[in-house]
């Protein structure tokens, strides 16, 4: 015969007296925040006498009130419930029968598995705050100490919001309801909620607000999860048990700070380093003059992008920022983005003037423009001419040039590192047969007059060796005069 079936005709022998006899011994079933009333537990029965409900029995020592029953790896008195049961006891599931068994203080001890908690009905069950507690069962009456709950597994820990869900009425003694084992221990077995087997403890008590189990010597050393909080964010860590002054301490959690640039996640966001670099390096000083500030994957402040016209060249102090101005053109390093610079042509008075900047060790600028060849009829004066005109002593910069449409940016050829250029008709060779001046269309002279209007590229660049500067260089050009016409040279 099952331990509920001898309990069943004695249930209902006394049934006229179960109310009066709840009433008599719910008053005993307080047990205190720490889980500890009773006594310290073990073997003893929390210190109740031998043969009493609660205290030890075997077959040498039958118990005075109720049946020896086991519970976990010793024998106790018990008896069925409810009604509630006397002091020291209280009401739990074993083996499928609600009987009053010992309070042997395992509310809220340390645990990491169910086995280290002390009666078999029990749960390990881990808080929000990170930390594992003993669960006492509470299945049949829905009773706890103060300041704890009793609540269904599957609906612990609570919300995020931080409500205790309801915990609904108590199952009748041997039925549980429909929830799975929430976050308590289940000795290894993660299937998922499920229906819990008929007669298993699923309802255990758990602390209320704020959800951790009390401090206390026998919760020493436990560790739970911390936070600090501010307008800049929410950090968290852990805080230790010390069981002597009964309080958690020794947060670690760090006190958000805006964020900075130090490739550390000041306000615990989960990124480091976000935000506009001017802001992240703000403790860096003012924002570089024409400049602004970057932020490294290292965590450190250095110069970020200048604003457009100007460069950081030659480098100098971050404070320095950008300081060297360059031409609105850039980037005009390549052919295929070279900067017109107009038209010039062989008239009175044409002529243009280029002006830039090197802003780089290798900083090349590309200008474009265009010649234009007039018809003088019976002379031609067309000449083109590029001259530095600064800086003069010009020791730094010097010229590619390129007539015609095919631009390349690796020339070559007698017009490549010059610091001068002249391509002329305005004159006569001595054999007569080069140069336009004077010359004829009619054929009736061996020199004609021709339209050598063309396309001009001009690559300026740094002379290899010289020493970078942000001096400004200016290019005169003009398609009439020049250099005297030596065509040995300048007209090949």
């Amino acid at each position: 015969m099952s331990l509920g079936h001898r309990y069943h005709g004695r249930i209902v022998l006394i049934g006229s007296f179960v109310a009066a006899l709840f009433a008599a011994c719910a008053q005993g079933n307080h047990v205190d925040q720490t889980g500890g009333a009773g006594g310290a537990g073990g073997a003893g029965g929390g210190g109740i006498p031998p043969g009493q409900i609660g205290g030890p029995c075997s077959d040498d020592m039958p118990c005075e009130q109720g049946e020896c029953t086991v519970v976990g790896a010793n024998k106790y008195c018990t008896v069925p419930c409810p009604p509630g049961c006397p002091e020291g006891t209280y009401c739990a599931l074993i083996n499928g029968d609600s009987i009053c068994v010992p309070d042997l203080g395992s509310q809220c001890m340390p645990c990491t598995t169910v086995l280290q908690c002390l009666n078999p009905s029990d749960a390990c069950l881990k808080a929000p705050a990170g930390d594992r507690f003993c669960a006492r069962d509470c299945t049949t009456d829905g009773q706890c100490p103060n300041g704890f709950t009793c609540l269904e597994g599957a609906k612990y820990p609570p919300t995020q919001g931080g409500e205790m869900p309801d915990a609904g009425p108590p199952d009748d003694a041997g039925t549980p309801g429909d929830a799975g084992d929430g976050g308590l221990d289940d000795g290894g077995v993660d299937g998922g909620p499920t229906k819990p087997p008929q007669g298993q403890a699923h309802k255990f008590c758990v602390p209320n607000v704020p959800f951790s189990c009390p401090c206390n010597e026998k919760r020493d050393g436990v560790e739970k999860d911390c936070s600090n909080s501010n307008q800049y964010g929410t950090c968290t860590g852990v805080e230790a048990c010390n069981g002597a002054s009964s309080s958690f301490e020794g947060c670690t959690a760090k006190v958000p700070a805006a964020e900075t640039c130090n490739a550390q996640d000041d306000d615990c966001d989960g990124m480091s380093d976000e935000g506009e670099p001017n802001e992240l390096c703000s403790a860096e000083g003012p924002v570089p003059p024409h400049a602004s500030w970057t932020c490294s994957p290292q965590g450190t402040c250095g110069l970020g992008p200048c604003e457009v016209g100007w460069a950081a060249y030659p480098p100098g102090p971050i404070a320095n920022g950008c300081t060297c101005p360059v031409e609105m053109g850039e980037p005009n390093d390549l052919c295929a983005n070279a900067t017109p610079a107009g038209s010039v042509s062989d008239t009175d008075g044409s002529s243009i003037t280029i002006t830039g900047t090197l802003g780089g060790a290798a900083d090349v600028d590309v200008w474009s423009f265009d010649t234009v060849d007039t018809n003088e009829l019976t002379t031609n004066s067309y000449h083109v001419s590029i001259d530095f005109m600064t800086p003069l002593p010009n020791d730094e910069f010097v010229i590619d040039v390129i007539r015609g449409e095919a631009c390349t940016d690796t020339p070559s050829g007698g017009a490549v590192g010059i610091t001068s250029y002249d391509w002329c008709v305005d004159g006569k060779s001595a054999d007569g047969l080069s140069g336009e001046v004077p010359c004829a269309n009619d054929g009736s002279q061996p020199v004609h007059c021709n339209n050598n209007s063309m396309k001009y590229f001009v690559r300026v660049s740094r002379k290899l060796g010289a020493p970078g500067t942000c001096t400004q260089y200016s290019l005169f050009v003009t398609a009439k005069g020049g250099d005297p016409c030596d065509f040995t040279q300048k007209c090949q």
